[in-house]
């Protein structure tokens, strides 16, 4: 038979709330009273109540008081069901007896999973009364049923004896066999620790140590260690113990069981393995959506973008011009539970002054001259999804005030209007300045830095990541839309790629790489970095990207064993490459 709720309330309407949302799974019985609740509950005990507070004749709180007082209804759930939200009522409501309170609006479904909840810690409730009420009438068995019971229990039940520095165990259950293979007597005959004969000689020492600090601090203790069966298998367990004193505080033993973990430990194993495994592959890709890099800076950068997709704190992008920062806040975007939703970039540093309330927040019809129609703002364009604030640090004071409103969860009313609006956006910010500065300069709130500053990402210059550039290369030259193929780059143009210190970074790495493909020439800003001046397609075989780097890379690994006189190990430091790589590379050019 279903449980019975009780309804109390003097509303019809949240009557048939609540009835509409239980009558499916409950048998139900109303009472739109306090005292024709008591009156009914003295003829039929309900599973449970669900109670409102204010009430005439008698309030919610002191229905509750009457029935917690007497023997017979003090067992049953009262869950407060009220429009009164404040801590203080709440705290009325849990001092009265209830076991918890709702408030109004609410979902059906929150009703019915507390509804839920509460009987069943009601039926586990009745159900322990009831076993402690079999107990006690069975009190003459309790030797027997308690030896079955432990004999039956997964583990190993034990109890030791400490005396005169020595350890003896007293009692081991029969589940020691089933765990070690070894009888009881293996134990209780041994004087020592029970860690001397099971624990693998590894873990010992640490064994020891934890538990030499749990006693002192007398509490209970928890050790996962190996064990080597008597088959000679080894198990993992895990020990849950506590110590057993005197009234001086003197340590007289230990008790408590050993259980089998081996499946769930190899398990948790398993998942740390493939977590480094999947962690080696992120450390070691050559490029994140649109951002394209193996560099070991870069791969930190990977590492970044991961962590701040997973969640939706504020991230704020540093670098110079030219590095990167929206690919990076476009990459986080894409990762993230909000990619279905709007990404929205602003340039902070194109808006007007006056008109930066009106682009962020919008405006109302009237609102000023010109403003002919509501116009949503950029806020509203990103709720839900990604608003990328572009050169933050060009905001100023009074915008950064408002913005730091939305960003605490404010809100903003647009310009004009009266209706507060609090969007759902998470925030990514990029600067090329140094902000702390910007603050010394009174440029920059403390607040609000200390507000967008949660996930710091700074995008390396180009010219501490020269690694990158041949890839970047190939990446640009497949990206170009007339580029059929037809044009190659020669290995004296890639060495000075390379040495080029790039003040313009990938920005300008990409428009030199167009230029040359539309004029078949390179001219770079700073002369002084070019040996042979302006650099022009070869005119002999042209040599494919692949082959023009593949040729400078053997040429400069080269050079690099002859200038480091062999010496493997500092020239993949100065590579910034492991040895294998190294070795792999070396094998495939023949040196």
């Amino acid at each position: 038979m279903n449980d019975l709720i009780m309804i109390v309330d003097d509303t019809p309407t949240n009557i048939d709330i609540l009835a509409n949302t239980l009558k499916d799974q409950y048998r139900l019985t109303i009472a739109k009273s306090g005292h024709t609740a008591l009156k009914r509950i003295e003829q039929q005990l309900p599973d449970l109540i669900l109670l409102d507070v204010v009430m005439p004749g008698m309030d919610g709180y002191e229905v509750c008081r009457r029935l917690k007082a007497t023997a017979r209804t003090q067992d049953i759930p009262i869950i407060f069901i009220t429009a009164m939200e404040d801590a203080e009522h709440k705290s009325q409501g849990f001092e009265a007896g209830a076991v918890d309170y709702i408030i109004r609006p609410f979902h059906s479904s929150e009703v019915l999973a507390r509804v839920q909840t509460h009987l069943t810690l009601r039926r586990m409730h009745l159900a322990l009364d009831e076993k402690n009420r079999i107990i006690k009438r069975a009190l003459a068995e309790k030797s027997r049923q308690l030896d079955a019971l432990i004999s039956n229990l997964p583990g190993m039940v034990f109890h030791s004896r400490f005396e005169g520095n020595t350890w003896q165990m007293e009692f081991v259950s029969d589940g020691c066999t089933r765990l070690t293979g070894f009888n009881t007597e293996h134990f209780t005959e041994h004087t020592g620790s029970h860690y001397s004969l099971l624990a693998d000689p590894t873990d010992q020492n640490r064994i020891s140590r934890e538990l030499d600090e749990t006693l002192e601090k007398k509490e209970p203790f928890e050790i996962l260690y190996r064990i080597n069966t008597a088959s000679g298998h080894e198990k993992w367990v895990l020990e849950h113990g506590v110590g057993v004193y005197d009234r001086s505080g003197n340590l007289l033993g230990t008790e408590g069981v050993i259980s089998d973990v081996t499946d769930k430990q190899h398990a948790s194993l398993a998942l740390v393995r493939e977590n480094q495994e999947l962690k080696s592959k992120i450390m070691h890709r050559d490029r994140f959506g649109g951002i394209v890099g193996i560099s070991p800076p870069m791969q930190k950068v990977y590492d970044l973008i991961t962590k701040a997709a997973a969640c939706d704190d504020c991230v704020i992008v540093y670098g110079p011009s030219g590095t990167g920062k929206e690919l990076v806040a476009k990459a986080i975007h894409k990762n993230s539970n909000r990619k279905e939703n709007n990404f929205v970039p602003i340039n902070c540093g194109a808006i007007p002054e006056s008109l930066f309330e009106s682009e962020f927040f919008g405006h109302k019809k009237g609102a000023f001259s010109g403003a002919n129609t509501d116009k949503d703002g950029v806020l509203d364009m990103a709720d839900g999804g990604t608003l990328f604030l572009d050169e933050l640090g060009e905001i100023s004071l009074s915008m950064q005030v408002k913005l730091l409103r939305v960003m605490d969860g404010n809100g903003f009313i647009p310009v004009g209007g009266t209706e507060l609006k609090k969007p759902d956006i998470r925030f990514i910010c990029a600067t090329n300045r140094d902000l702390q500065q910007r603050i010394r300069e009174k440029k920059i709130r403390e607040d609000f830095f200390f507000r967008v500053h949660i996930i710091p990402i700074t995008l390396p210059a180009l010219r501490d990541r020269k690694e990158d550039i041949p890839l970047l290369i190939e990446h640009f030259f497949n990206s170009y839309p007339k580029n059929h193929n037809n044009t190659r780059l020669t290995p004296e143009m890639i060495e000075s790629f390379m040495e080029y210190s790039w003040p313009g970074n990938i920005r300008q790495l990409q428009n030199m790489v167009y230029q040359f493909l539309v004029l078949g020439k390179l001219e770079f800003i700073d002369p002084g970095t070019l040996k042979k001046g302006v650099l022009t397609k070869e005119s002999g075989p042209a040599k494919t990207l692949k082959s023009a780097v593949e040729e400078f890379e053997k040429t400069y690994i080269s050079q690099l064993l002859s200038r480091h006189k062999g010496k493997k190990s500092l020239v993949a430091q100065v590579l910034e490459v492991d040895r294998k790589t190294l070795f792999r590379k070396m094998r495939r050019y023949g040196l």
